[in-house]
């Protein structure tokens, strides 16, 4: 079963809707600012620099925790709703939908458990709330890997569509790395850029939600296909960044060369790359194995050059922008190649592929 994209959201700091996002990455825009967070510097006269990140501005003064996930998942969900044109009251409809959530595991140690546990008991309803939609089908699931938990959602949600218990499932993706204990955290393990570590990760935060269903059943209900997802396939690396040993690239080679099975090339490709030295390791260390069968782009489209690194939200940005290349007729052929790689060791790879179904328009805009 390939699945139908049929509906895409977006609250990115490029835009407050999916359409707006992605033309604004299709350009190269980027607005970056100083977050709260101060480290050493040797250049400068007090000694103190402002971290600098990509902070959603206006939307979330103010929110954090478990309501900061809950706003910004619930205007991704709302712009999923409105880009698709579904009927908030029909509840049939929702309930035949499940909802999967894609999140990273807190990085507050002290915190950290309690946090998880509370997005894992109300994450859902407060979204749900907060948008006044019925509720969907059961309690969803969750999926905490980060960068790759999209990816891993979509692998599941096929097989939760082909056994028929639900119609449809709703992957929504949320995260943020620019609150004050998020920066620490990734100070304190060196992985920020600053002007004395140019090498390094800018924070981020974004939240994106996916509709995704059979194609048997995106057709009976006349649904807008906007794309296709395939050859979806998942895989761990034996040694992980968290563990401070640098992927080998032997996983991501793996996963990329099932999804490409078939195809000794591909013209376009978004990568997770992020500005870390450790990720454009592994991806050239994956090139390097593969490079006697397929041919890749060297040099992958990454989102996160415009929105800094958006976490378990990287994933769903890679897809919607790829959806939306498809749709807008700027991609370099009919299909595009999405990967993905946690800290943690996961990673996963699947193609997007165009609706080349006669007379089918996608959604307007840029």
């Amino acid at each position: 079963m390939r699945l139908a994209i049929t509906g895409l959201g977006m609250l990115s700091t490029l835009g407050e809707d999916v359409i707006s996002a992605c033309a604004a990455l299709r350009c190269g825009m980027a607005r970056p600012a100083p977050l709260r967070f101060e480290v050493y510097s040797e250049d400068d006269e007090e000694g103190v620099e402002r971290v600098v990140g990509h902070p959603l501005q206006g939307i979330t003064n103010g929110f954090e925790g478990l309501g900061l996930y809950t706003l910004m998942a619930a205007h991704a969900l709302n712009d999923l709703v409105c880009y698709a044109g579904l009927d908030r009251r029909d509840k049939g409809f929702w309930a035949s939908t499940a909802l999967f959530s894609c999140l990273s595991r807190p990085r507050m140690e002290d915190l950290g458990a309690t946090f998880e546990e509370l997005l894992e008991e109300r994450l859902v309803a407060s979204v749900l709330a907060e948008t006044q939609l019925p509720a969907v089908a059961g309690r969803g699931r969750r999926f905490m890997s980060g960068h790759a938990s999209v990816l891993e959602a979509i692998h599941e949600a096929r097989q939760e569509l082909q056994s028929g218990r639900v119609r449809r499932v709703i992957v929504l993706a949320v995260d943020s790395l620019v609150g004050d204990d998020d920066v620490m955290w990734l100070a304190q393990r060196g992985m920020l850029k600053t002007t004395q570590r140019p090498v390094g990760m800018m924070p981020g935060q974004a939240a994106v939600a996916l509709l995704l269903e059979g194609e048997s059943e995106a057709r009976r209900r006349g649904a807008r296909v906007e794309a296709f997802i395939e050859a979806v396939h998942v895989g761990r690396e034996p040694d992980s960044r968290e563990r401070q040993q640098p992927g080998t690239g032997q996983a991501l080679a793996g996963v990329l060369a099932r999804s490409l099975e078939g195809r000794p090339g591909i013209a376009d490709a978004y990568g997770d790359l992020n500005g870390q030295e450790t990720r454009a390791r592994e991806w050239g260390n994956a090139l390097v194995r593969l490079s006697g069968t397929h041919d890749l782009p060297v040099a992958p489209r990454c989102p996160a050059t415009s929105l800094g690194d958006t976490g378990s939200a990287s994933g769903a940005i890679a897809i919607a922008a790829a959806t939306r290349s498809l749709l807008r007729g700027y991609a370099r052929g009919t299909e595009v190649l999405v990967w993905s790689s946690s800290d943690s060791g996961e990673v996963a790879s699947a193609l997007v592929v165009q609706n080349g179904s006669p007379g089918h328009k996608g959604r307007r805009g840029a």
